[in-house]
Order: C-alpha cells, then sequence, then structure tokens
C-alpha cells in the first residue's frame, strides 16, 4: 500500500549526529560519538521529553513517523529527541519546534525529572541498545490540534487525550477514542490500544504521565523532580 505521505529517509543523516557519551551517573565522559555508534556500543546519552497538556486535562502524544529506525508508527511522548554534543535546554527545545512547529524558550517548561532508561533492539541489524538519561519537561499550551505543523519524517498523527485516559492506557492498554490530526493537517481521529504502544518503554512514558497529573493537580515542579524516576530496563539487560 502506498503511504498517503511519502516517505523521508532520514535515518542515515541523524544517525551521524555527534552525541556527548555519558556515564551512567549522566556525567559527561568527555567522549563525543556519532549516534549510530552509540546506540550500536550502548553507551549512556542524553534526551529530552517535552509532554504537552492542554486545558489543565488533556495531554498530546504523538504517532511516530512510519520511517522511524526504532518503534515507528507506535505512541510517544509529545516531543521527544536527542541533546547533540555541547547542546544546552535552549538548544535542544529546538525539538518541539522541529516536530510540531512549536516554539519554546526555558521559562515556560517545567523540569519534572529524570529517567534512566535502557532499550534493547536484538532484531535490529545492527543490535541496538539505547540507553538514555532522559530529562522530563512539561508545557502548557492550548493552541488547536489543527495549529500544530508536523514533520511527517518524524510525527505521523498528533492525539488529544484526557490525561487520566492516557494513564489508563500506558498503565492496562485500556482503549482510548482520541482526536487526532495528522502530518497532512487532516483529521485523524482514532482508537488508541495496547498495540500502539511502544514494544519498550512505556513504564518511563507511565512514570512521566503521572508526574504531569501531579503537576496539574498543583504540586510543585521543583518537588516532583526531586522524587526518584527509577531505572527501567529489559530484565535481561
Amino acid at each position: 500500500m502506498t503511504p498517503y505521505h511519502p516517505v523521508v529517509h532520514h535515518s542515515a543523516a541523524t544517525n551521524l549526529e555527534p552525541l556527548d557519551v555519558l556515564g551512567p551517573d549522566g556525567r559527561s565522559t568527555g567522549v563525543v560519538k556519532a549516534r549510530g555508534k552509540v546506540h550500536e556500543d550502548g553507551d549512556w546519552h542524553r534526551a529530552i521529553h517535552i509532554w504537552v497538556v492542554q486545558q489543565e486535562r488533556y495531554v498530546l502524544l504523538q504517532r511516530r513517523s512510519r520511517d522511524k529506525e526504532l518503534e515507528p508508527l507506535r505512541l510517544d511522548v509529545s516531543v521527544g529527541g536527542h541533546l547533540r554534543a555541547g547542546e544546552t535546554l535552549l538548544d535542544a527545545l529546538r525539538e518541539a519546534e522541529e516536530e510540531l512547529g512549536l516554539e519554546l524558550r526555558p521559562g515556560q517548561v517545567e523540569y519534572l525529572g529524570t529517567a534512566v532508561s535502557e532499550r534493547r533492539y536484538p532484531g535490529h541489524e545492527p543490535p541496538l541498545l539505547d540507553r538514555e538519561h532522559q530529562d522530563v519537561y512539561v508545557v502548557r499550551d492550548d493552541r488547536p490540534l489543527q495549529a500544530y505543523r508536523l514533520q511527517a519524517s518524524e510525527v505521523d498523527t498528533l492525539y488529544e487525550v484526557p490525561l487520566e485516559k492516557a494513564i489508563a492506557l500506558f498503565e492496562a492498554g485500556e482503549p482510548v477514542a482520541a482526536a487526532g490530526y495528522d502530518s497532512m493537517r487532516r483529521p485523524s481521529d482514532a482508537l488508541l490500544y495496547a498495540a500502539d504502544l511502544p514494544s519498550q518503554g512505556r513504564e518511563v512514558h507511565l512514570e512521566a504521565l503521572r508526574r504531569v497529573a501531579a503537576y496539574l493537580r498543583g504540586e510543585g515542579a521543583p518537588d516532583i523532580a526531586r522524587r526518584p524516576f527509577g531505572v527501567y530496563a529489559p530484565a535481561d539487560v
């Protein structure tokens, strides 16, 4: 079946992006490697996750592009990406503009903690081990879904989901009907269910969504960020 939008093969370019190699404690080792080698060698590196909330009760979930190297067409955080070598938060916020057309400044986002995540993909050629320190943020943005500009090579569809329903989806696979717009800016409503979830890493998203819920209930972001986030890894890693 022919995709409804062109597939842009960008993995070769993104795999050359320079990343800072971190130690297990999240501190820089001073080594810089290409993104592809970082994933092949199982090196620790830093990523940013931004959860976009609307009207104090909805959260945006993205469906990853069909052209993504890992977890294509699976649900993911509103905005996610790697910090390139030497980048700061200000630099990393470019991910929101690249993926959703959402321009953000550091003062708009609230830090909710850092998750330590390991995901293994032995069936990939070559096998990959994705080890990340994921800095988790939340931001309020109430523009309508159709106002976001999705980058087709990164995001297939953007969904608006009641936060409690999103938590139930990631926790127990409970289906939820969601309003959506795709990268062609067309309505793309869907029933989201367990098969839409990523094969790995859903526990990280679940904990992050619970933190977002605590933030919307009025708990201070610094207090939330001080709580241990946990380490999430496959049983055999």
